[in-house]
């Protein structure tokens, strides 16, 4: 089972603006769904993990 995080406990994490993170997610560069009608969106670790690693090789490509 993958933890289960929202907008602010991520932008915390991340050091980023909430409004920042939901950014993101609208432009699908970090995986999310919506809980309920009215509900934030919920964004597992895993998705976090995959967000950092990626941010991570586009840095090494950048650097060559």
């Amino acid at each position: 089972m993958h933890k289960i995080l929202v907008t602010k406990e991520v932008a915390q994490m991340l050091r980023l603006h909430e409004e920042y993170v939901r950014e993101l997610i609208r432009q699908r560069k970090l995986k999310a769904y919506r809980e309920g009608r009215r509900g934030g969106y919920r964004i597992t670790m895993k998705a976090v993990d995959d967000y950092i690693a990626k941010k991570h090789r586009e840095m090494e490509v950048s650097k060559r």
